[in-house]
């Protein structure tokens, strides 16, 4: 029997297992490539502009690809190699990283450019990002997946401490160009590492036509509530609880320049790490829907902190628990997800949680840059708090899926399975 004690020496129990070291590597390599990448783009493209509406412009280039390619990812995930599917994306933005550092170093960089490379970036990071996290329960023993879900959450959190920083030191030393180089070389390794995993990742093979594919995953979803409901809480944060897109505004009213918009970006990932560690004692918890619920509503207590900070070592401390709150909401929720799926559609099930954690975000950067342009950037915050605590308890309340202490435990995978079954017959049916 697994030793299911909660306690820190678990902490890294899934990096026992081989192929899930290399996983864990090359996420690292990629995760501070794209940290780097969009807070130096965020940065450049204030320099270029001082407007908060051209800042949250950058969202609307990153949700567009993922609201509309995740799904194609998901279907690629579930058919094709999915180390292969992986490594060709990451060279495909390595190659635009490395034009955006040509156009920078010569001058010719313009707005344009930078949403373009954006919108690229954005695009081939949403045809990916499905097989990724699709391949993490194939990697290691069921009964380590909240410990890897955990770990994995906890690389993207380190990444958010060391890649913003990175960056604003870069910019302040270096300027953007060599930035903007380490981006790219990033990526390149992130490419090569995930080639040391061995477990097979071909899933297997189908007759089915991508669309039917599609419809088989789009009927599973629907046909689980508590994936809808766990979902919907994510959409909630990331739309109304936006605020990094005008940590550039809070970062030069509080006269603290591109260095310390760095460790401002940098803050959240702090936090994230402490909200991982503390999820990581507890082992395969129960009740991971409420834990959901509760470390949403504490996530729009912290955001409002952080809106009407008057010190910068204020703002540093809000935005440290805004990233805590997003560790304690997110890592029981995707584990959760990633159990109730089963392999041959955890590609699809995923993409359509890509859809959301992928294009929510970058909406939620057009949404609080839209609002800050009108009302300021303080208020803009407040107000996506608000709406963010009233649409996550309402959830809260309503949906009793969520109160299930055994939701997303270890032994589920049988009721997966079956259920997925039920959703291919169905959707054959009705079509």
């Amino acid at each position: 029997m697994p030793d299911s004690k909660p306690g820190l020496r678990q902490a890294l129990s899934a990096m026992t297992y081989g192929d899930f070291r290399w996983f864990a590597i090359s996420l690292l390599f990629n995760s501070l490539g794209a940290q780097l990448l969009q807070t130096a783009i965020l940065w450049q493209v204030y320099v270029l502009t001082g407007s908060a509406l051209a800042l949250g412009l950058t969202g609307l280039a990153r949700a567009v690809p993922h609201m509309i390619l995740s799904l194609v990812g998901g279907v690629m995930a579930d058919r094709v190699n999915r180390v292969r599917l992986i490594q060709t994306g990451q060279l495909v933005n390595a190659l635009l990283v490395f034009a955006l550092v040509a156009l920078t170093t010569t001058g010719q960089v313009a707005l344009w450019h930078l949403y373009l490379v954006t919108l690229l970036n954005s695009a081939f990071t949403a045809v990916t990002n499905p097989a990724r996290t699709a391949m993490i329960p194939s990697l290691i023993p069921r009964q380590n997946l909240v410990n890897a879900v955990a770990l994995n959450a906890t690389i993207g959190q380190v990444s958010q401490i060391v890649g913003p920083a990175l960056a604003g030191i870069a910019i302040a030393t270096v300027d953007l160009g060599p930035g903007y180089l380490i981006n790219g070389v990033l990526y390149l390794g992130s490419m090569l590492i995930i080639a040391g995993i061995r477990t097979p990742s071909t899933p297997e093979a189908t007759d089915d036509s991508p669309w039917r594919s599609f419809l088989d995953g789009l009927t599973f979803v629907r046909s689980r509530q508590v994936i809808v409901s766990l979902l919907a809480l994510d959409m909630a944060e990331t739309i109304f609880g936006s605020y990094r897109a005008l940590l550039p505004i809070f970062a030069t009213a509080l006269g603290v320049g591109a260095t310390g918009f760095g460790f401002l970006s940098a803050a959240p990932g702090v936090g994230s790490l402490l909200g991982a560690a503390f999820i990581l004692s507890l082992g395969d918890m129960r009740y991971k829907g409420l834990y959901t619920v509760f470390g949403v509503l504490a996530y729009c207590v912290a955001l409002i902190m952080l809106a009407l900070a008057p010190w910068y070592w204020l703002a540093l401390v809000a935005s440290a628990l805004l990233g805590a709150t997003n560790s304690i909401q997110m890592i029981p929720r995707n584990s959760a997800i990633l159990a109730i799926s089963p392999d041959a559609m955890r590609g699809r099930v995923e993409a359509f949680r890509s859809m959301l954690a992928g294009g929510g975000p970058p909406l939620g950067f057009m949404l609080s840059g839209a609002l800050a342009a009108a009302i300021g950037a303080p208020f803009a915050l407040v107000v996506g708090a608000v709406v963010c605590a009233a649409a996550v308890a309402g959830i809260g309340l309503t949906r009793k899926e969520l109160h299930d202490p055994a939701l997303g435990n270890i032994n589920m995978e049988s009721e997966a399975d079956a259920a997925a079954a039920g959703a291919q017959s169905a959707s054959r049916t009705t079509t």
